[in-house]
Parts: structure tokens; C-alpha cells; sequence
């Protein structure tokens, strides 16, 4: 794995100072930078790599996520592990991660999410009413601010802060977590991942479809959104030592008083 694509972030600070930086140590490894890469670097924050992955990720090309600043839940390398992580690559001291992504079909387009689909209000302040069936099947309506559909990877991103669990990134699974719902009835559900899962947008409100948050589009009203599964999967390069409950407690501060 010598060949190499950069995907970095242009509205971080140094920016191109960081790519140039990261080429150079490229380079002193042995590596090169491609448009046909064995693996992608993706050099920015969280938000970074979810383009790449939308780029690169149906190809079967792998991403490192590595931070620059931020966060960094899936973008777990730090900048200046970088050459480290390069002669750990260079070795085979890695690990592929296989992740989950979800598809959304709507108005004859399709779409792919590796974190999740958020299909919430146009209008701040105003609601929208949903319909949702799952497999065929009508579950409920309800009036809310939107509704999150999660993949596994994206269980830890906006669905958690909007009250939806926490799941290993290797689960099956679908998670609908539901945006200030005015029902307290109406709460977070997990789905096996063979699930597909229908949004009508009723007659209440406007509404807009957004892919890892990034890529959206306006979803009038009595018009469907169908989700789920897609046929393909993101890989992620971690390091070996890296593991997914080190990332929680690192990242997030979760679990308990370790001083108790």
C-alpha cells in the first residue's frame, strides 16, 4: 500500500501547511500521492472523513482518519502520530474496520450516509409531521423537529446527543431517533439492519433531507423517503491499538468514576 490520496479540509487553520507537512512525510516513507490510491488520508476532523468516505468509499478504497483539531471520534490519529502511523502501515500493524452505510432513495435519487440521515424542519422554530412504516408495515405518526436514521458508526454522533443509544461499530443495525418529538411516547427504536424503513412527510411543516450532514435536499410535503441498508461498506484504517470502548472513554469521558 504505497500510493496515496490526501482529502484534507481547506477551511481549517494551515490548512495547506498540514497537507504540505503530510506529503513530506509521505514521501521520506516511500509513499505517493495518487488519483488512484491504495488508501485515502483523510486530514481534518470527523466531518472530513465523511467526505472522503461519500467520495472513495464505494470504491473499496480504505480511509485513516487523521485529526486535526476538534473532536476527532472517527478521525482517532493524531497529526503528529502521522509517521508513526505510516511505518506502522508500511509493516501491516493495522487493522480494517468494515462499516456500515445507510442508503435513502427519494424522488428517484439515491443518496449514502456512513453516519446517519436526518430528515428534520426547514424552518426553525417550526414542526413537521411524520409517517413511519417499517417493512411495509405503518408504525406510527407524529408531530417532532425531524428524525435521525443511524447507522452503528453514527450512533455516536448527532443520534446520541438527541437521546439514541450507543452501538459497536461492527452491530447490524438501523437506529431511528426521533428530534423533540411532542409525543413522549415516541422514542428511539433499534431495527435489524435488513429492515427498510419508509418517512412520509405529512401535511404539517417543511422539510429537508441531510446526509452526514453534509449533503441535503428539500422533501415537500406527502412525499416518501425509503432507507435502508446499502450494498457496500466504508473501510477504516485503525491502529492496532486503537479500540472502539478506548475511543469512548478518550473522546467522550464515557463510563463511570474511575477514582471511586
Amino acid at each position: 500500500m504505497r500510493k496515496v490520496k490526501i482529502v484534507v479540509n481547506r477551511d481549517k487553520p494551515q490548512a495547506e501547511e498540514n497537507r504540505r507537512i503530510a506529503v513530506l512525510a509521505l514521501e521520506v516513507k516511500g509513499f505517493k500521492i495518487s488519483e488512484s490510491p491504495d488508501f485515502v488520508i483523510a486530514l481534518g476532523g470527523d466531518g472530513t472523513l465523511l467526505t472522503a468516505a461519500n467520495e472513495y468509499g464505494r470504491k473499496g478504497i480504505p480511509i485513516l482518519g487523521v485529526n486535526i483539531g476538534g473532536l476527532g471520534f472517527l478521525t482517532n490519529v493524531t497529526f503528529r502520530e502521522l509517521p508513526n502511523i505510516l511505518a506502522e502501515i508500511i509493516e501491516k500493524k493495522f487493522t480494517i474496520e468494515m462499516r456500515m452505510v445507510m442508503k435513502a432513495t427519494f424522488d428517484r435519487k439515491i443518496f449514502y450516509a456512513l453516519n446517519d440521515f436526518t430528515i428534520s424542519t426547514r424552518i426553525p422554530g417550526r414542526v413537521v409531521e411524520f409517517s413511519a412504516v417499517i417493512n411495509k408495515e405503518y408504525v406510527c405518526r407524529f408531530i417532532a423537529d425531524g428524525i435521525i436514521i443511524a447507522t452503528p458508526t453514527g450512533s455516536t454522533a448527532y443520534s446520541l446527543a438527541t437521546g439514541g443509544p450507543i452501538l459497536l461499530p461492527d452491530a447490524e443495525a438501523i437506529i431511528m431517533t426521533p428530534i423533540a418529538p411532542h409525543t413522549l411516547s415516541v422514542r428511539p427504536i433499534v431495527l435489524p439492519a435488513s429492515n427498510r424503513v419508509e418517512i412520509q412527510i405529512g401535511r404539517k411543516g417543511s422539510a429537508v433531507l441531510v446526509a452526514d450532514g453534509q449533503r441535503c435536499r428539500l422533501v415537500r410535503k406527502n412525499h416518501s423517503i425509503f432507507l435502508e441498508k446499502a450494498d457496500y461498506y466504508v473501510k477504516l484504517m485503525k491502529p492496532v491499538r486503537t479500540t472502539f470502548f478506548s475511543t469512548l472513554r478518550e473522546k467522550m469521558r464515557w463510563g463511570g468514576r474511575e477514582d471511586a
